[in-house]
């Protein structure tokens, strides 16, 4: 009985690994299938299948797009907040220059902003 519960969260872990996966289509070849002898309505089912991946992976990636600005957004967060936390106290050596904050617009270009208002 104790297998059942594991095999289901290896199912869901399955597909939502799969649904993360953003696998770009392969484009049709229009001579490429007329030389492997398919119909004119066969080569416009593969165009118009094609054209359905298409929209299916730019809708993945901007899924994925999103979450990823959401988790780097936590991330910058929470970067501040060790920054406050654990300063570099003056004369200590450190191995790096020092950090700065990070911001993430909308547009999900990384600004770096010491005193932005939004980590706070």
């Amino acid at each position: 009985m104790d297998k059942i519960p594991l095999i289901l969260a290896v199912i869901w872990a399955s597909s939502v690994g799969a649904q993360e996966a953003c696998i770009e289509p392969f484009r049709p070849d229009a001579e490429y299938l007329a030389d492997g002898g398919f119909t004119p309505e066969e080569m416009r089912e593969e165009f118009r299948t094609y054209f359905s991946e298409v929209e299916d992976y730019l809708n993945c990636l901007n899924s994925s797009g999103a979450r990823i600005r959401q988790e780097a957004t936590a991330a910058a967060q929470d970067y501040s907040r060790v920054l406050d936390l654990h300063p570099v106290k003056p004369g200590q050596r450190i191995e790096q220059e020092s950090a700065p904050r990070v911001e993430l617009s909308e547009s999900g270009t990384l600004f770096l902003d010491y005193e932005a208002e939004w980590l706070q």
